[in-house]
């Protein structure tokens, strides 16, 4: 794959369904690094370094958003079982009676 960052040329190998990622990273990566100039290597390094570590931010949002979106899912399970074990309860007049009883072992 061929990357064009800060007027260099880069060649990287990498899965096909990366480049388009890189390639927007790099384009990212450009206008962050406008202005800056200095000895070739140095700034391949830099951008190398500068790709990986806006890859792996980006990897960590997203899987931040996933996360929330799983804590969210599991928070309204425990509350519909919450909501499901009240409404199975007996009333309290007719706790330790049998018919409560029947009508839990009724629903188990």
């Amino acid at each position: 794959m061929h990357l064009n960052v800060l007027d260099r040329d880069l060649d990287l190998d990498c899965a096909e369904h990366e480049c388009k990622r890189l390639e927007d990273l790099a384009k990212a990566l450009n206008e962050r690094l406008a202005g800056l100039s200095g000895e070739p290597d140095a700034m391949r390094r830099l951008v190398l370094t500068a790709l990986a570590l806006m890859d792996e931010a980006q990897t960590t949002s997203a899987a931040l958003a996933r996360a929330r979106i799983e804590i969210e899912r599991l928070t309204d399970m425990v509350v519909e079982a919450r909501l499901e074990a009240a409404a199975q309860t007996p009333d309290t007049a007719e706790r330790g009676r049998v018919s409560s009883l029947r009508v839990a072992q009724g629903r188990a």
